[in-house]
């Protein structure tokens, strides 16, 4: 198991969907995960390539804790000019000190060089408790704790390195069907407690829609919002998507 573990994290930085269902200790023990692969070529009147990937695996003692690595990456090009170029890796551990309630930390890396951001890296943690939980509703969470970011910029004469303390927080929506499909939401917001017009807001909407055994289709949006991007860099990102993924 250490080397698959090895294994995935060498791999990581080349993987770009994740199925982002929040773990509860004891429903999936032992390893489980995902990945998804998506490329595009076009040529003739418009050339364009992209090429995403995602990888998600999750490690469950079936006790009380659990460790969770995901990441991708994205890059597309259009006339041999790259107009995205980000990529993500995420590494969290989760403590269950009772049924509603955990114990979260983790580790993030990403960067976004079409949005200015050479490197971002976060250190934090939180306490997740789950304040609804209904067979037929579906189930709620609410998060919140404190995090620290380093931002290195791709324009460091315009936009000098950045190390900051943010308050972390998210409420997150799940809900299973019976026939296997899933809706995920949620809302992150990370504002700095000293300057709260300062922030960070990230959020997703997806359908996990079952269609051959482990084989999914994913339906999402996505919408962030920079409060302070880096210099000529929009406030708003929003991304509509479709995507297979495969659950093991």
């Amino acid at each position: 198991m250490k080397r698959l573990f090895l294994t995935l994290a060498a791999a990581l930085p080349l993987m770009a969907y994740i199925d982002v269902t929040p773990i509860e200790i004891g429903e999936h023990p032992a390893l489980s995960g995902s990945t998804s692969l998506s490329l595009s070529n076009r040529r003739g009147n418009t050339k364009k390539s992209e090429v995403g990937a995602d990888i998600n695996v999750r490690y469950d003692n079936n006790e009380s804790s659990a460790f969770w690595l995901f990441g991708g990456y994205k890059y597309s090009d259009t006339e041999g000019k790259s107009i995205e170029n980000r990529g993500s890796a995420h590494l969290r551990y989760l403590h269950k000190i009772s049924a509603e309630l955990y114990l979260e930390s983790f580790l993030q890396s990403e960067n976004n060089r079409i949005n200015g951001i050479k490197s971002r890296l976060v250190a934090g943690g939180d306490i997740r408790w789950r304040i609804f939980d209904s067979t037929l509703y579906g189930k709620v969470y609410a998060a919140a704790g404190p995090i620290y970011e380093q931002i290195r910029f791709t324009d460091p004469q315009k936009d000098p390195l950045q190390r900051n303390i943010r308050v972390s927080s998210y409420l997150f929506y799940t809900k299973s069907f019976l026939t296997g499909a899933r809706f995920n939401s949620y809302i992150y917001y990370q504002p700095k407690p000293q300057k709260f017009s300062d922030y960070n807001l990230y959020s997703l909407a997806e359908l996990q829609t079952p269609v051959y055994k482990n084989f999914f289709l994913l339906l999402s949006l996505k919408y962030d919002y920079d409060s302070t991007p880096p210099t000529s860099v929009e406030k708003v990102d929003m991304e509509q998507r479709v995507s297979f993924m495969w659950k093991f």
